[in-house]
């Protein structure tokens, strides 16, 4: 009897025991829960994608066509007003993994750009120029580059460091940062959606002075589905917080093919080399400066 008293007994005292701890775990679970409430951007941080792997599921997520055919219109604004400058009809060819032409036509002049095995050739007015890749022909390597390893050289030789990411918002959607360790750190970076591993967001810092500021910024929106790839059909350029320059596709077509020497840039040296008048013609050599004062000049009206 006295066994059996003394049990009922313990059994009793730890009733109230149990009690606390169980409202214990109840209280933790809320403050918990209270804590992730207030600070919801830190709920993702346990599962931040690092840089391979993130460059990875995006160049996956595009598809697996062999090539592309994009018809788009480009507005040029000034950089100062936002006012329109001119428009330009274009057309884009990519050949995965690495050949890309652009030929663009406006009321001010002709433009062929070509990408190919590794060379850049640019084509303005049908006479070569040299050096003429610019800022705003970068927007296509995050587009052109479908292998980790190809798009990390690109990010990384434009300043991105590819081993270093981090969680931020992006239009009401949470987005991995690529190239930066806190989201408004001044630094070169690609947003990349979270659910989709769509790039939206490309910024261009320039980091060789003491104090760093944006270049360029370049947004990827209305991603659209056109059989098995993914691709944006508007593209805004911003400097200085305007925007001066704005892709709208108009047309897509999947794996469509391509004349061989259209994408060859030695061919089409060859080709534009052969048309230009020789370089002692001094009234072709007027001619050259006058094109090319006036496309810079029509330049620095959008870029500065």
């Amino acid at each position: 009897m006295y066994k059996s008293a003394n049990t009922d007994s313990q059994n009793l005292d730890g009733k109230p025991f149990m009690k606390m701890f169980s409202m214990l775990r109840c209280f933790v679970a809320i403050l918990i829960c209270a804590l992730f409430m207030v600070f919801p951007g830190q709920r993702s941080y346990a599962y931040i994608l690092r840089g391979p792997h993130l460059l990875e599921l995006l160049t996956r997520q595009y598809g697996n066509p062999g090539s592309l055919m994009v018809v788009q219109k480009v507005l040029f604004y000034e950089a100062a007003s936002g006012k329109v400058l001119t428009e330009a009809d274009e057309t884009l060819r990519y050949v995965f993994p690495n050949v890309f032409r652009s030929d663009s036509v406006s009321p001010h002049a002709s433009r062929v750009h070509l990408v190919s095995g590794g060379k850049t050739l640019t084509v303005i007015d049908e006479k070569i120029v040299a050096n003429d890749e610019t800022l705003f022909d970068l927007y296509k390597d995050i587009l052109l580059y479908r292998s980790r390893e190809s798009l990390e050289k690109k990010l990384t030789a434009a300043g991105i460091d590819t081993a270093l990411t981090c969680m931020g918002r992006y239009q009401g959607r949470v987005a991995v940062v690529l190239g930066s360790e806190k989201s408004d750190e001044q630094v070169s970076q690609v947003w990349v959606d979270k659910e989709t591993f769509q790039p939206r967001r490309w910024v261009l810092v320039d980091g060789s002075t003491d104090t760093p500021g944006t270049i360029l910024e370049i947004r990827y929106d209305d991603w659209r589905q056109v059989k098995r790839t993914w691709y944006p059909m508007h593209v805004a350029i911003y400097k200085g917080g305007g925007m001066v320059r704005e892709i709208k596709v108009e047309a897509l077509r999947v794996d469509p093919s391509f004349p061989k020497g259209l994408l060859d840039a030695e061919s089409l040296e060859i080709k534009y080399l052969q048309s230009m008048p020789k370089q002692s013609d001094t009234s072709v050599d007027g001619e050259l400066s006058e094109i090319e004062k006036t496309i810079n000049e029509f330049r620095k009206r959008i870029e500065e």
